[in-house]
């Protein structure tokens, strides 16, 4: 599983950006599957992006869970806004925090 996690964060990270959220959604899915809505996972994906400084990525991978229906829970946005923080992403972490509190996610 950390062999795959590492070839999809070098393949998010090398799409640079100019990534899209199709681009990133093939990527995931290319690599994940149906693990794609695994919390487990997709917190480990998350960290990952975290390592390698990218934080469009970031953003298009919250962005694609969201249209992939994965549940929205404090626990996914609390890593996905700590990954924000370490990429120094300040904006797309209050997007986030906007999407939860509009959801009224508790």
């Amino acid at each position: 599983r950390r062999m795959m996690l590492d070839q999809l964060t070098r393949q998010l990270a090398d799409l640079g950006t100019a990534a899209n959220v199709g681009q990133i959604g093939t990527i995931l899915d290319l690599h994940l599957g149906s693990s794609v809505t695994d919390p487990h996972i997709v917190k480990s994906c998350l960290s990952k992006l975290g390592t390698s400084k990218t934080p469009i990525q970031v953003a298009n991978v919250w962005a694609c869970l969201r249209n992939r229906n994965l549940e929205q829970n404090i626990y996914l946005a609390s890593v996905a806004i700590t990954v924000c923080r370490k990429c120094c992403a300040w904006g797309t972490a209050l997007n986030i925090l906007s999407e939860m509190a509009s959801a009224h996610v508790e």
